[in-house]
């Protein structure tokens, strides 16, 4: 390898602290779990094809928003205790 500098910037970068990832992980996957509890409550919402919409498409992406959400605050918390 050569010692010449790869960015894109040409500037030199510091390897930083080990993200948590595994923080990540369990949150995605009490995602998995709530939706797994949360399914017949948001199924119960409504009669017909609006309830199953909530279900199916509703639940899962505000599940998901919320992960993500709460992953860019882990993120920030994470980066800024450098």
């Amino acid at each position: 390898m050569s010692s010449e500098v790869n960015t894109l910037t040409h500037r030199d970068e510091s390897v930083g602290k080990k993200y948590p990832l595994i923080i990540e992980r369990l949150l995605f996957l009490s995602a998995c779990i709530g939706f797994y509890f949360l399914y017949p409550y948001a199924l119960d919402l409504k009669e017909g094809i609006i309830g199953s919409l909530a279900a199916w498409c509703g639940l899962p992406l505000l599940l998901l928003m919320c992960v993500e959400l709460l992953g860019r605050a882990v993120q920030s918390l994470h980066s800024s205790g450098d």
